[in-house]
C-alpha cells in the first residue's frame, strides 16, 4: 500500500495563479516607493532642469493620483511625463499596468518592455513583465525574463519553481533538473525536489541517476527509513521487485515493525503472487496491534475499494469491519469508515449506533453530527433533531443548518415559541457567503410562526426578508399571498405572488387554491371557479391536499358564481372532513348561502 507523498516543489512554490496577481499588486504596493524616487531613478541625461523639474511635478502628481484612486487621471500624467521625456522607465510601468487593466496586451507589453530595456536592473518591472507573459500563456517569452531575475537574484527561488514548470511542460527535462538543483542549493535536499528530479530522470530513462536521488535522500535522513522504504516502493513499481525486496530486507533487519515497510510488503506479496503471504500479512495488520488508526483505515478503504471493483458481497466487507472491531480498539477513524461504506451502500438503518460511537469518543466530531442529524431528519424523529442540533450549536455556534433544524424540530413538535427563539438566533448567524437558501426557509418558517402569533406585520416583514434571500421560494409566495388575502391588503401583490406559485408548480393543488380563493376575494368569482375546478379533479374525498378549508372555500366560489347546489355538496363536504374550517360553515349550510367572515 502506497503511502502519501509529500507534495512536490511545485506544488509547494508559487504557482503561476499567485504570480500573475502580483502584476495586479505592484501598482499599489510599490507605489509608495516609487513616489520617493520619482523619475530621478531613471538617466536625466539630456533634460534641462527646468524640464526635469516639470517631469518631476507631473510624476508626483500621476502617482498621487494613483494613491487617490484617481486611475485615469493618473493616466493621462504618466502620457505627458512621456511627452516631457520618451524613455522616463517608471512611466512606461505605469501605463503598461493601466494598459493591462484594460486587457489591451499589445500596449501592456510595449510599455512594460520598454520600461525592463530602461531600467533593466529594476527586479519589480522585471517581475510584471514576467507575470504579464505568464498570464497570457506567452511562456516563449516569459522564459528571458524569468531567467534574468534568476541571473540578477540567484536566491529566488520561486523564479526558479516558475522555470521548472516552464521547462517541464516544452519537455525540457535537463533545464528543469537543473532548476531543481539551483533550488536544492537554497532550500536543502527534501522529499519534494528529491521526488521531482526522480521523475524527470526517469523520464530521460537514465534510471541509475534517479535512484541515486532517493539514495542521496535517504542519506540525509539515516534515523528515518521511510525514505529506504521509500526507494524500495519505486523500485516495485520500476517492475524490479528483486532490489524492492533486498531494500525491504535491509529495513526489516534494522526496524522490522516499521508501519511504511509493513504496508510496502502488503504490496510487494501482492505484486509478485505470493497470495498466502498477502493475505496472511493484510489480516495481520487489519487485525493485529502493529498499525496506527490511521494507517488501519487507510488500508481498510483500500481493501473496500479491491473488493467494490471485484464486486465482492458486501457481507464480507462487513465481517471484516466487526472483526477489526473486535480485535483493536474502536477508533473514530475506522468508525467514520465504517458509516461512509454503511451509507454508501444505503443501510442507514445500521448508521446511527455508529456515528452515536463517534461521538462518544469526539463528542465534536462535525461529520457525525451533520449525518445523525440528517438521518433524524429523514425519520421525522424530531425529539433526537432536537438532541443532535442542540449538540451541535454548543460546538459550532457558527452553523446555520442546526438552528434551523433545531428549530423547524420545534415547530414539529408544536413548541412555537421554542422555534421563534430558535430562528431568530439563527439569523444572527447569517455571514455574505451563508447558503441563502437556507436563510430564506428560516425568514418563511418565522413569517407562519408570527402569523399564527398573532403578529401580522412581523409575519410580512420576515416573509419580505426571506424573498429578499430567494425571490422564487413557492412556499414562502404561497403562505403571504394567502395571509394578505385574510387580511385584504395589497391584494395585486397577493395575487402576483400566488401566480408565480401556479406557474412554478402547476399541480400543486394548495397553491391553486389560494390563487382561486384571492381571485375569489377580488370578486372574480368566474376565474376563481375555473382554477378551483382544477383543484376539486379526480377523488378529492381521498386526496390528502384538497382539506375542510379548500372544499368550504370551493363552496364559498359556487355560491357566488350561483351554485348553491354545488355550494351545499362541497360545505357539506369540508364539514365531514373537517380541518381549517371556518366557524361560519354551520350558518352557511344552514342557511344555504354564503356568509362573510
Amino acid at each position: 500500500m502506497k503511502r502519501k507523498e509529500e507534495p512536490v516543489v511545485l506544488a509547494i512554490q508559487e504557482s503561476y495563479r499567485a504570480v500573475e496577481k502580483k502584476l495586479y499588486q505592484i501598482c499599489g504596493a510599490l507605489l509608495a516607493s516609487l513616489f520617493l524616487v520619482g523619475c530621478r531613478t531613471a538617466d536625466v541625461t539630456g533634460l534641462s532642469p527646468e524640464a526635469q523639474r516639470r517631469l518631476d511635478y507631473y510624476y508626483l502628481e500621476a502617482v498621487k493620483s494613483d494613491l487617490a484612486g484617481r486611475p485615469d487621471d493618473a493616466f493621462e500624467l504618466y502620457k505627458h511625463c512621456l511627452e516631457i521625456k520618451p524613455d522616463a522607465a517608471e512611466a512606461h510601468y505605469h501605463l503598461g499596468v493601466y494598459y493591462m487593466n484594460l486587457d489591451d496586451s499589445a500596449r501592456c507589453e510595449s510599455h512594460l518592455s520598454e520600461a525592463v530595456a530602461l531600467a533593466p536592473d529594476n527586479v519589480q518591472f522585471k517581475e510584471a513583465l514576467a507575470s504579464f507573459y505568464l498570464h497570457n500563456r506567452n511562456k516563449a517569452k516569459a522564459v528571458p525574463v524569468l531567467e534574468d531575475m534568476v541571473r540578477c537574484n540567484p536566491a529566488r527561488s520561486d523564479v526558479l519553481a516558475q522555470l521548472v514548470n516552464i521547462y517541464m511542460d516544452e519537455g525540457e527535462y535537463h533545464k528543469a533538473i537543473h532548476a531543481l538543483d539551483r533550488i536544492e542549493l537554497l532550500e536543502g535536499r527534501n522529499m519534494s525536489v528529491s521526488m521531482e528530479k526522480f521523475r524527470l530522470y526517469r523520464e530521460l530513462k537514465e534510471d541509475e541517476k534517479a535512484f541515486a536521488e532517493l539514495e542521496a535522500l535517504a542519506m540525509d535522513n539515516p534515523n528515518d527509513l521511510s525514505y529506504r522504504v521509500l526507494i524500495g516502493e519505486q523500485y516495485l513499481l520500476a517492475q524490479q521487485p528483486e532490489k524492492a525486496l533486498a531494500v525491504y530486507r535491509e529495513v526489516q533487519q534494522r526496524e522490522p515493525d516499521n508501519q511504511a515497510l509493513l504496508l510496502s510488503l502488503l504490496d510487494y506479496y501482492k505484486q509478485t503472487g505470493q497470495d498466502s503471504l498477502y493475505h496472511a500479512q493484510l489480516d495481520d495488520l487489519l487485525y493485529g496491534k502493529k498499525l496506527d488508526s490511521r494507517d488501519r483505515a487507510m488500508l481498510m478503504r483500500n481493501y473496500i475499494v479491491e473488493q467494490e471493483s471485484a464486486h465482492a458481497d458486501s457481507t464480507k466487507i462487513l465481517q471484516v469491519f466487526d472483526r477489526i472491531f473486535a480485535s483493536v480498539p474502536e477508533t473514530v477513524d475506522m468508525l467514520t469508515l465504517y458509516a461512509s461504506y454503511l451509507q454508501m451502500k444505503k443501510m442507514t438503518d445500521r448508521m446511527e449506533p455508529v456515528l452515536e460511537r463517534i461521538l462518544e469518543l469526539e463528542p465534536d466530531n462535525p461529520a457525525a453530527l451533520y449525518q445523525l442529524m440528517v438521518l433524524a431528519m429523514r425519520s421525522n424523529n424530531y425529539p433526537k433533531v432536537q438532541e443532535v442540533c442542540t449538540q451541535g450549536i454548543t460546538h459550532y455556534p457558527d452553523q446555520l443548518p442546526y438552528y434551523f433544524y433545531l428549530g423547524f424540530a420545534y415547530y414539529q413538535l408544536e413548541r412555537q415559541d421554542k422555534a421563534l427563539e430558535v430562528f431568530r438566533k439563527g439569523v444572527n448567524q447569517v455571514k455574505p457567503d451563508t447558503d441563502h437558501g437556507i436563510v430564506s426557509d428560516m425568514y418563511s418558517i418565522m413569517g407562519d410562526l408570527y402569523y399564527n402569533n398573532g403578529l401580522k406585520d412581523s409575519a410580512f416583514i420576515c416573509y419580505d426578508s426571506c424573498l429578499v434571500y430567494n425571490p422564487d421560494n413557492v412556499g414562502c409566495l404561497n403562505n403571504y399571498a394567502y395571509y394578505l388575502s385574510l387580511e385584504k391588503r395589497d391584494l395585486d401583490k397577493a395575487e402576483e405572488m400566488s401566480h408565480r406559485t401556479i406557474v412554478a408548480e402547476p399541480g400543486n393543488k394548495t397553491f391553486i387554491d389560494t390563487y382561486a380563493w384571492i381571485l375569489f376575494i377580488k370578486g372574480r368569482y368566474s376565474e376563481a371557479k375555473l382554477y378551483m375546478d382544477r383543484v376539486l379533479a379526480g377523488n378529492i374525498e381521498q386526496d390528502e391536499e384538497v382539506s375542510g378549508g379548500v372544499l368550504e372555500h370551493a363552496g364559498d366560489i359556487y355560491a357566488c358564481c350561483g351554485d348553491m347546489e354545488g355550494a351545499l355538496k362541497y360545505w357539506k363536504m369540508a364539514k365531514k372532513k373537517g380541518g381549517d374550517v371556518t366557524p361560519q360553515l354551520e350558518k352557511k349550510i344552514r342557511l344555504k348561502k354564503y356568509v362573510g367572515e
